[in-house]
């Protein structure tokens, strides 16, 4: 297997990015929409993956997309020419300049940005004109497509223009809104010869009227499901992060002494607790609860007590454990979809936050 390594410094907590899987991924991704162009989101560092590791394995994708120039430009420095989408545009001068040096699509989502490209000159852009369906984050509003349109296609330096939008409910694939909001982006560019993208992680496996010409996968890519009621396994997923650290002690801990800060768990029996090398520091979630699972030894082992920065404690009833014992946070033996089911949240925030706390040397 063919991992990335990327590591705490000084710290027990490891993170390890698996190529193969990122690869295999992107392989679904085909398969779920096979005459599709697929562009790669690899913004916000790959989900916290590390942008270049993510960029080098997912070379086989038509293009990839960024939030803002300055990821771009990183991974035009590091020497990736494949095409690269800018969904958050530009929001100055400065930053169309950094466009045009850097031959980006940004993507256009105001009046303004499409006036701007309309007054410049001596350059050509490959620009997206997003369209507000229904999210209503960015993009322009229905009733303002045609002018925006009209706008681009006569600037001297817009080359070509694809349009796209954004599903606000595709995790929830029966959701009404997910229909309206396709039905809106055919019907308001229907008179325009472009090629469109809609689709997100959610609808490309779960919506292939959705597919049109571009599907932007995004947390797929990185083994996470995008559905609520489905899970990555069962959509033939492979988790690319891989979360470990190892067992710092295990005490003997007497029946109704309570456990870590706050004292907000105590021990029904005399029990050994184990007190694992990770915490909030390495990007585990504080707001984790009591009953979080864990890996150790072949056995799901439920948190207890609140997590500390660099620490947490575990319920250790039944299972054969040592010092030093190898422990997994998620990755290949835990989801990270079950690790964020329990904490509340999303997979997105868990390895973003996990992958960012990583001190990349």
């Amino acid at each position: 297997m063919n991992h990335g390594l990327l590591r705490h410094k000084e710290r027990a907590a490891s993170i390890q990015i698996d190529g193969d899987a990122l690869r295999h991924n992107l392989g679904k991704v085909r398969a779920y929409a096979p005459s599709c162009k697929v562009m790669a989101v690899i913004k916000a560092n790959a989900y916290g993956h590390d942008v270049l590791t993510a960029a080098a394995r997912l070379d086989d994708a038509d293009a990839f997309a960024v939030a803002m120039p300055a990821e771009a430009v990183a991974l035009r420095r590091a020497g990736f020419s494949k095409p690269v989408v800018v969904l958050q545009g530009f929001a100055n001068q400065d930053e169309l300049s950094l466009c045009v040096e850097h031959n980006l699509q940004p993507v256009v989502h105001q009046q303004w940005q499409a006036e701007l490209l309309y007054s410049a000159s001596r350059f050509s852009l490959d620009v997206w004109l997003k369209i507000d369906t229904g999210m209503h984050r960015l993009g322009v509003p229905l009733d303002a497509v045609d002018a925006a349109y009209q706008t681009l296609r006569t600037s001297a330096v817009v080359h070509s223009i694809r349009c796209m939008s954004h599903f606000a409910n595709a995790d929830d694939p029966k959701h009404s809104l997910n229909n309206n909001q396709l039905e809106n982006l055919i019907e308001v560019i229907s008179n325009y010869d472009v090629e469109r993208s809609i689709a997100n992680s959610a609808a490309i496996v779960s919506n292939a009227n959705s597919h049109l010409e571009w599907v932007r996968p995004g947390i797929m890519l990185y083994g996470s499901s995008p559905l609520l009621e489905r899970s990555a396994e069962d959509l033939g997923l492979k988790p690319v992060m891989q979360f470990e650290t190892r067992m710092a002690a295990i005490q003997q801990v007497r029946k109704g002494e309570s456990i870590g800060y706050g004292s907000t768990w105590q021990c029904p029996q005399d029990m050994p607790v184990g007190v694992v090398a990770a915490g909030y520091g390495d990007g585990y979630p504080r707001h984790a609860p009591s009953g979080t699972p864990v890996w150790v030894n072949n056995h799901l082992c439920p948190t207890v007590g609140r997590v500390s920065m660099d620490s947490i404690c575990v319920d250790l009833r039944g299972v054969d454990a040592s010092h030093g014992d190898r422990v997994v946070l998620w990755g290949r033996e835990l989801s990270v979809d079950t690790i964020a089911s329990h904490a509340d949240t999303i997979s997105y925030e868990l390895l973003c936050h996990a992958g960012n706390s990583a001190n990349l040397g």
